[in-house]
């Protein structure tokens, strides 16, 4: 079975115009005219002031939906990603997160990206597009980070494992108040030391703009870097036991999920519905690479690392309520466990061999039902 790790995300994004001072050359290019095809003032034309105060509203709001969990789910597809409880126990537990994520009007100006120079009597026209390597924000590794220390998993499997008994391992949902201070008190601890996770990758840049003729200074080409802020709260959370047992008369133990559904529903949902944690962090816009002489460049402000997170503490005046699945979200955890468990026991890979796992089975048969239907107790007669 195919199952896909990565986190899905819906994204709809909203033009808003650049704050930062900029030359009056830029500005045409990204407003466009009454007379271009598709321009600014072209595309309100016409418009009811219903439609002109919904457009404001978008551009004002900006606001995606991201659905995140933690750990990730291809780090469950591995038996060494769930945590062993004991020899025939494992367990883990995951984060559903809610993000929102929305555009602020903070606009600056990065590295320098392209020089160009123009002739005393011709204008030079610069349309470029290149790729160049930056830096720039995991925000996966960095939430992930901030929302689930090692120290937390601790806790969280202490409480859980505690409240779930053999041998169903069900918990009341009502857990999730017990859960809630943990938590709390985790991320807020984290929060003060978690480092921002970078890593550097190649993005494509377009330059399109006429230098006028006789322009004396040097013409700079610079990436432009928008601030976004993430609200990121907890929805709930998962979790799931591996058993491996065996029945009465059975020697090889074969791998349970427990808690098991019942129907078509999941009961291993624990609703949390709890703000965490609001991030910031500076977004590169390739299309928004633009031209600056180097008197303009100089004179801008610029903000000192464009590719570092801060956080801040999410107030909210009114509970959080999102609606609980009747299911996980894909891929479960019933899902990522038969891919990182085989059916028997015996059959696990691991600095081992399939001998030694059979002889330890065998060992502790002795006495069992097993042991004298079928086993070396079984009498001769």
């Amino acid at each position: 079975m195919n199952v896909s790790s990565s986190a899905r995300e819906e994204t709809v994004t909203y033009l808003k115009m650049l704050t930062i001072p900029m030359p009056p050359r830029c500005l045409t290019r990204l407003l466009g005219t009454s007379n271009e095809p598709g321009g600014f003032t072209q595309r309100l034309e016409g418009k009811t002031d219903t439609e002109l105060t919904n457009i404001n509203t978008r551009r004002e709001t900006n606001l995606m939906d991201i659905k995140l969990t933690v750990p990730f789910g291809e780090e469950l597809t591995k038996e060494a990603g769930w945590i062993q409880l004991n020899r025939y126990l494992y367990f883990t537990a995951r984060f559903h997160l809610q993000i929102e994520e929305k555009q602020t009007p903070d606009f600056t100006v990065g590295e320098i990206l392209r020089t160009y120079r123009t002739t005393p009597h011709s204008e030079t026209e610069v349309e470029k597009v290149f790729e160049e390597e930056v830096t720039a924000v995991d925000l996966k590794e960095t939430t992930r980070s901030a929302a689930l220390s090692n120290n937390l998993t601790q806790k969280i499997t202490a409480t859980i494992a505690g409240a779930a008994k053999p041998p169903f391992y069900e918990v009341s949902t009502t857990i999730g108040s017990a859960l809630e201070q943990t938590i709390r008190s985790s991320v807020a601890e984290s929060l003060r030391s978690t480092n921002t996770v970078s890593r550097r990758e190649m993005k494509r840049f377009t330059v399109r703009q006429t230098i006028k003729a006789g322009v004396p200074e040097l013409q700079l080409a610079v990436a432009g870097y928008r601030k976004y802020r993430r609200d990121v709260y907890l929805h709930y959370v998962d979790y799931l036991f591996v058993e491996y047992k065996r029945t009465a008369f059975g020697l090889r133990r074969k791998k349970r999920n427990l808690p098991r559904p019942v129907g078509t529903a999941h009961i291993n949902l624990i609703p949390i519905h709890m703000p965490l944690f609001r991030l910031f962090y500076w977004k590169l816009e390739p299309e928004s690479s633009l031209l600056y002489t180097e008197t303009e460049y100089q004179n801008l402000t610029r903000v000192a690392h464009l590719d570092r997170v801060t956080f801040d503490a999410l107030r909210v005046h009114e509970p959080i309520k999102l609606p609980m699945p009747t299911r996980e979200q894909a891929p479960t955890l019933y899902m990522l466990s038969n891919i990182a468990f085989p059916l028997r026991w015996v059959d696990r890979r691991g600095p081992w061999t399939r001998q030694e796992l059979e002889k330890i089975e065998l060992e502790e048969a002795d006495g069992s039902a097993w042991w004298y239907q079928y086993g070396p107790g079984r009498k001769k007669g």
